[in-house]
This record gives structure tokens, C-alpha cells and sequence, in this order.
């Protein structure tokens, strides 16, 4: 593999980085704005992640080409199912423990913001 193709892929990854890391918030602040707890929030974002991964790797020549989209897409579809699992299964089932697990990754997530602040 030559010197440009190595750079051309790595402007590839880090482009796909930043467009994941630019859509995410939007994502999550309109639908936590629909009052949608956090498992609901993170079902789009890794829908997004695992079809753009599989669109950009076919695009590529394939899983074959570059190892970081199929890592990508196998990691997405494993979290995707299980968040599936979680609001779907979970939530029908079992909703008093979804909600004391959604109360638990809330406190923890209000619990960091308040140490990291710099006020």
C-alpha cells in the first residue's frame, strides 16, 4: 500500500469520526427534548453508525479493505441489539428494574458533570 492511500483512508476515518461526533448531540438533545429516556436517545445514533459503517466500507471495496469500518460495524450491531433488548424487552417486561436503571446512568451522569464543572 502506498504513501496516498494511507493518508486518503486515514482522512476517510477521521472524517467519519467528526460527522458521528458533530450528529450525536443534535440527535440526543431533540429527542431528549421529546422526553425520551437515554436508552431511546442512543438507538438512532448507533442505527447511524452501523448503516453509514456498512455504506462507507461497500463504498471502500468491501469489508476486506479497511479493518476500522468492519470493527465499526460489528461494535454498532452488538450495541444496537442490545439497546433493542434493553428498551424493548426491558422495558415491557421488567419496567420498574428499566427504571431504576435509567435513574441510575442519570444520577452517575449528573454526578460527573457537577466534578468536572470549572466554575
Amino acid at each position: 500500500m502506498d504513501i496516498f492511500m494511507i493518508i486518503i483512508d486515514t482522512l476517510i476515518v477521521l472524517l467519519y469520526i467528526t460527522l458521528i461526533a458533530f450528529i450525536t448531540p443534535f440527535t440526543m438533545k431533540y429527542l431528549k427534548r421529546r422526553n425520551q429516556d437515554i436508552f431511546i436517545q442512543m438507538l438512532p445514533i448507533c442505527f447511524i453508525v452501523f448503516v453509514s459503517s456498512i455504506i462507507i466500507s461497500m463504498g471502500l471495496g468491501g469489508f476486506k479493505e479497511m479493518v476500522f469500518f468492519q470493527i465499526t460495524s460489528i461494535v454498532s450491531l452488538v450495541l444496537l441489539g442490545s439497546l433493542l433488548f434493553l428498551t424493548l424487552a426491558m422495558r415491557v417486561l421488567w419496567k420498574d428494574k428499566y427504571d431504576m436503571l435509567v435513574e441510575r446512568i442519570l444520577s452517575f451522569r449528573t454526578k460527573n458533570e457537577r466534578s468536572f464543572s470549572l466554575k
